[in-house]
């Protein structure tokens, strides 16, 4: 009798720290969420590179555009236009006198340590017409903050030869996936 009580008793206090241990919630795990891959996951630094093509580069910069930002301008009902591309375009400065330049005009926009970097443009192109306009700028840090946004309806303007923009339009007209 004496023997029972003492194994009863200690597999008693052999459960006790499984009481105490505090009591967790169940996360519903989905059987099918999972990924198998050799590579290590890209970093966000790394998925924001990938979003960008090299259009050209120049003693002012790089200039880039995002292949998936080119479609067709809808009008306010939605319809699209048969003639006219937005694409989002980035300028990486590169020429000194450029990047002072910068720096003066937003010397009061600028904290500590920061210095502009990059800009941002979204572009409508007239494909039939060759003209194009920018209807939106952004001006960025090099970490990324915005230290100036423009927008606005945009003037149509003929596409300078020899230019990014004259490029960006060769590329739009070779590619148009939307005819």
């Amino acid at each position: 009798m004496y023997r029972f009580f003492t194994v009863v008793l200690l597999s008693c206090s052999l459960m006790l720290p499984a009481y105490a241990a505090e009591k967790q919630e169940e996360q519903a795990v989905d059987p099918w969420a999972f990924e198998l891959s050799v590579q290590p996951k890209k970093t966000e630094a790394e998925l924001e590179a990938e979003r960008w093509t090299l259009l050209m580069s120049s003693e002012t910069g790089n200039y880039l555009f995002e292949y998936d930002s080119i479609k067709p301008v809808e009008d306010a009902e939605g319809n699209k236009s048969k003639n006219e591309r937005q694409v989002l375009m980035r300028t990486v400065f590169k020429d000194t006198k450029v990047l002072e330049q910068l720096n003066k005009n937003y010397a009061a926009k600028l904290e500590t340590g920061e210095k502009a970097a990059y800009c941002d443009m979204l572009l409508v192109f007239d494909l039939r017409k060759q003209l194009y306009k920018t209807v939106q700028t952004k001006v960025y840090t090099g970490e990324g903050r915005i230290i100036d946004e423009r927008s606005g309806a945009g003037i149509w303007k003929k596409v300078p030869g020899q230019s990014f923009a004259d490029t960006l339009l060769k590329f739009l007209l070779k590619n148009d996936k939307y005819n």
